[in-house]
């Protein structure tokens, strides 16, 4: 006898990643990976997007053909999110810094880490805001966070392919790195707290325009359910895909 299928999977997923997305744009995270956007691919207009979240929203493509053309890569999916592949990309990338990346902070709620040029894709206080709204209150650094932006070379993350797995380790590194100095053991609690608090991972490329969105859920499950392409030739704004 066959076992029964699982009919009610696709529903299910779609509204995994329709409840990720309607929590991403307008949280911490997004103002502060719009933030790193607008130092990243200046004067494409990344700033305005804060104020356009439903704008945003209804801008966003499914995982097709098409939406892998608007990423630049090859792109499919898997049971827990998005796989890429960088095979045309290995070995073109940036040398990784030997020196320690910072972490800061535009947003509370958020961090910021870059680890190709440190405290360039990024304003220290504020970010980007819509019309009106005042500056938030920028936490100490020793609070849990709840997102992180990590700005890297995507082909220093080991693999040809990345999957959702492979992208959470090397964010794990990335912000253990930060986090932790060997000289000061108080700072490993802190990275490990770090980590546990994280819920929403973005990482972005500017060399290959890329970003990937990663959502974290209470089981510590790591699953890409959104990502984005930006053309530096075209005054567009993101171009946006969803598992």
């Amino acid at each position: 006898m066959e076992p029964p299928r699982d009919t009610d999977g696709p529903v299910r997923q779609k509204a995994q990643v329709d409840a990720f997305i309607a929590e991403f744009v307008g949280s911490a995270t997004w103002q502060a990976t719009l933030a790193v956007l607008e130092g990243a691919f200046p004067g494409l207009g990344m700033a305005a997007l804060s104020g356009r979240t439903g704008d945003v929203w209804q801008a966003i493509g499914g995982l097709d053909r098409a939406g892998a053309q608007k990423l630049g890569l090859p792109v499919w999916a898997d049971p827990a999110g998005m796989v890429f592949d960088l095979s045309a990309h290995r070995g073109l990338g940036v040398p990784p810094r030997a020196a320690r990346p910072r972490a800061t902070r535009p947003y509370a709620g958020a961090f910021v880490i870059d680890t190709l040029d440190p405290l360039r894709y990024h304003r220290a206080r504020g970010g980007p805001q819509g019309p009106g709204e005042t500056p938030r209150e920028v936490r100490a650094p020793e609070e849990d966070d709840t997102g992180v932006v990590i700005v890297a070379d995507l082909t220093a993350a080991g693999g040809r392919v990345l999957d959702s797995v492979a992208l959470w380790r090397f964010a794990g590194r990335v912000v253990t790195r930060t986090l932790h100095d060997p000289l000061r053991p108080e700072t490993r609690v802190r990275a490990r707290r770090a980590l546990r608090a994280l819920r929403r991972v973005v990482l972005v490329d500017p060399g290959l325009g890329l970003g990937l969105c990663l959502q974290i859920d209470v089981a510590r499950t790591p699953r890409c359910l959104l990502a984005f392409g930006v053309d530096r030739t075209e005054v567009a704004e993101p171009r946006f895909v969803r598992l």
